[in-house]
């Protein structure tokens, strides 16, 4: 595995590293790494390397990096891998999914060797835990190649707690507003916290549900607060009440409706939303939301178009005649009389 000599500028240190090509039976499978963290959850428990294979390999877009692969030819960027030098196998540090779609090329066509290596930066291992995790968020996190949510996210808290990375470090290095760091860490808390309750597979899913009640600080502040709040959240997301990070976000106008929270509690978000419709049209008609608006701007008409109107401003009057004349054209279609 020859390769040439390369140095990476990490923290103020040039890091040397390899540009090579390395077979496809040689690497390992990380299980730290975020992206496969987001996919076996918190299990409590280590993993083999054939069941990460077969994790990563059930995800859609695996397979499809794969018909990508095989379209292409083989790997065209660059996988991270660090050196072990117990028993000379290269650990994937970035590249699980195109370690594993390689592999299953491999088993595909086992006569092609375009599948049998990819190309790689290769690191010896003197490229500590911290080094890589700021490569990394150069990569997927301040990069063009961006994680998830819930992997960018986890990527931050690993900065920020395991390597003492302070805001402002965050903020510069990965071109975020410190609000949107401190949102990340929060939904990253929460989200755990979660999961400690119900630690079922594929509940590290719901992150972005988490996500979206921090980005709303009356959801925040109730979530904070010594009440059920929190305990009914998780009750919500476990059981299938709310599904979706959008559901969160008019979360609060049904909160502000007894009745439709209790239909929430016993049915879900879907029918909790009806109830609001019925009590609310406007909510649900881009028609009667235009109504609510307009009623609520004549209540309110300013002296001096009422002036106007006394004075019989011409387009005016027109556009008050109009307005009169559409409605009762609506009632009339609708069979009404108003």
């Amino acid at each position: 595995m020859a390769g040439n000599q390369h140095y990476i500028r990490l923290q103020g240190k040039d890091i040397p590293y390899q540009r090579t090509s390395v077979r496809i039976d040689q690497c390992v499978l990380d299980a730290s790494n975020p992206r496969i963290q987001f996919l076996i959850g918190e299990r409590g428990r280590n993993i083999s390397q054939d069941e990460l294979d077969q994790l990563i390999w059930e995800k859609d877009a695996v397979k499809a990096l794969a018909s990508s692969i095989f379209q292409n030819g083989g790997v065209y960027d660059a996988i991270i891998v660090q050196r072990d030098g117990t028993n000379g196998g290269l650990l994937v540090r970035e590249g699980n999914c195109r370690t594993v779609a390689s592999r299953h090329l491999v088993e595909q066509h086992p006569n092609d060797a375009r599948f049998l290596t990819m190309p790689a930066m290769v690191f010896d291992v003197d490229l500590s835990s911290e080094d890589l995790a700021v490569l990394l968020a150069d990569m997927h996190v301040a990069g063009k190649i961006r994680w998830d949510a819930y992997e960018q996210a986890k990527h931050v808290h690993d900065l920020y707690q395991l390597y003492g990375k302070t805001y402002d470090w965050l903020s510069d290095h990965l071109r975020l507003s410190k609000s949107k760091i401190r949102e990340l860490l929060r939904a990253y808390g929460a989200t755990n916290e979660f999961l400690m309750g119900y630690p079922q597979a594929g509940n590290v899913r719901k992150f972005s549900l988490f996500h979206e009640l921090m980005k709303k600080k009356e959801l925040r502040d109730r979530f904070d607060e010594p009440t059920d709040f929190k305990q009914k959240f998780h009750k919500w997301v476990s059981e299938g009440r709310l599904t979706d990070s959008k559901q969160v976000r008019d979360l609060p106008l049904i909160l502000e409706n007894p009745e439709a929270t209790k239909v929430l509690e016993g049915e879900g978000f879907e029918e909790a939303q009806k109830v609001l419709f019925r009590s609310d049209p406007a909510l649900a008609s881009d028609l009667f939301q235009a109504i609510k608006v307009a009623t609520a701007k004549l209540k309110k008409a300013p002296a001096d178009d009422l002036q106007d109107l006394k004075a019989g401003d011409p387009q005016k009057l027109i556009m008050l005649r109009n307005l009169h004349r559409a409605i009762e054209d609506l009632a009339t279609l609708a069979g009404l009389k108003l």
